[in-house]
């Protein structure tokens, strides 16, 4: 076992939390971040780390409590989750006074830990870099040696994830990042939602290709807005393809009178989202963890499953990496600028995460066959697809800002 996750077992037994599961955040805070007066600033990236924060009118200030340990006191204070439609942004507040100390370096910790029925516990952890400080060594333990202490740096990671390390592709890559960054406002090369990325992957020298991904030597490159309410890009991104292991042996003329439904001129489709609540044809899909598998179902019966060995497999095949690329926006005299700001790193990409994203419907599976013919059927395949393009990052299980 790591020191990672002796460290983590160690906190949580203070807490008298048992856990099955542990993700780790932790950001190295700027001179804009405090313990209580503005709180500390959590990156967009972050949110799904954090409880579940729904702001209802975007232009109006909200707060939402939550429990967590302190780990220093021992106690279990109620922090405050703020959001701030000015800027707009979301910042914790409520924290120890260590955090005050603004000429030394600071870094915030907290863990998410899940117990064996899902209950999930935070707790937190900080210091800085005065004399008897931690900061050295909690940012070592959780950052690993390869990073510098840059404030404004954050990591997510769960506890039994591998150290960052940074390859030869992904040195080209930040390297590249740091020239178009230093370019300053650059004017779009596209109109539209898309232009932020298209212009991107132009400078990089990546070709546009038929996916609408950006492949990097295996690292794939996604760009948005650098703040809350930007727009990302719409519609949906397809992750893999992967059909269910059938529990009845058929052939796809007779497997389409099953799964879909006859058409006017009496020949059968099926284009059908499957999601785990009931589509319109009975079809969806059921979740069993304890099995290891994701079932198929038509109304109360079994067609088929995915095991999540399966999926975990064709997942690290096609998204093992990702990058993503921040912009400011703004309207120039030329018309649309970007300024690249910002890199996330993502790698390791988890099941469970998967898992969690197909439970609450954000990712589906779809059919797409179609009867030419008596007996003769057109199957465009099994894709298995993001709802939207900005949930990728959330299949990643570890997640660090470069830049």
């Amino acid at each position: 076992m790591s020191e990672l996750f002796y460290y983590t077992r160690e906190v949580l037994a203070r807490a008298n939390q048992p856990f099955v599961d542990c993700e780790v955040f932790a950001k190295v805070l700027t001179r804009n971040d405090d313990s209580g007066r503005h709180g500390v600033v959590i990156p967009i990236d972050a949110y799904p780390f954090f409880p579940e924060f729904l702001i209802s009118d975007p232009s109006v200030n909200e707060t939402l409590e939550f429990s967590v340990f302190n780990s220093l006191a021992t106690t279990d204070p109620t922090l405050a989750y703020k959001y701030y439609e000015r800027y707009p942004e979301r910042r914790i507040t409520r924290l120890p006074g260590v955090l005050n100390s603004i000429d030394a370096a600071r870094i915030l910790v907290f863990l998410r830990a899940k117990d064996s029925y899902g209950t999930v516990r935070y707790c937190f952890d900080c210091a800085n870099s005065l004399p008897q400080g931690r900061f050295d060594e909690l940012f070592r333990l959780i950052f690993g040696s390869e990073v510098q202490p840059v404030p404004g740096r954050f990591i997510i990671r769960s506890v039994d994830s591998s150290n960052f390390s940074a390859d030869d592709a992904l040195t080209e890559l930040l390297e590249r990042f740091d020239s178009i960054k230093e370019s300053g406002w650059i004017d779009s090369l596209r109109v539209g939602d898309t232009g932020i990325g298209y212009t991107f992957e132009t400078l990089m020298g990546i070709e546009e290709n038929n996916d609408q991904t950006a492949d990097f030597h295996g690292i794939e490159i996604k760009c948005r807005g650098i703040r809350e309410g930007a727009s990302p890009s719409s519609g949906k991104l397809n992750l893999f393809q992967a059909g269910p292991t059938w529990l009845l042996k058929a052939t796809n003329a007779e497997r389409i009178r099953v799964i879909g439904k006859a058409r006017e001129d009496g020949l059968f489709a099926c284009f059908s989202q499957v999601t785990t609540s009931p589509n319109n044809l009975g079809l969806l899909l059921d979740i069993l963890h304890e099995n290891q598998k994701i079932d198929l179902l038509k109304n109360a019966d079994a067609l088929g499953y995915w095991s999540f060995a399966q999926l975990s497999q064709r997942l690290a095949e096609k998204h093992s990496r990702a990058a993503f690329v921040k912009a400011k926006v703004r309207n120039g005299i030329t018309g649309i600028q970007y300024s690249y700001e910002e890199l996330v790193y993502c790698d390791q990409p988890s099941i469970d995460r998967f898992v969690d994203l197909v439970a609450n419907r954000n990712i589906v599976f779809e059919f797409a066959m179609s009867e030419r013919s008596i007996g003769r059927v057109r199957n465009h395949g099994y894709p298995w697809r993001l709802i939207r393009e900005e949930f990728l990052d959330r299949l990643f299980a570890f997640q660090i800002k470069l830049r």
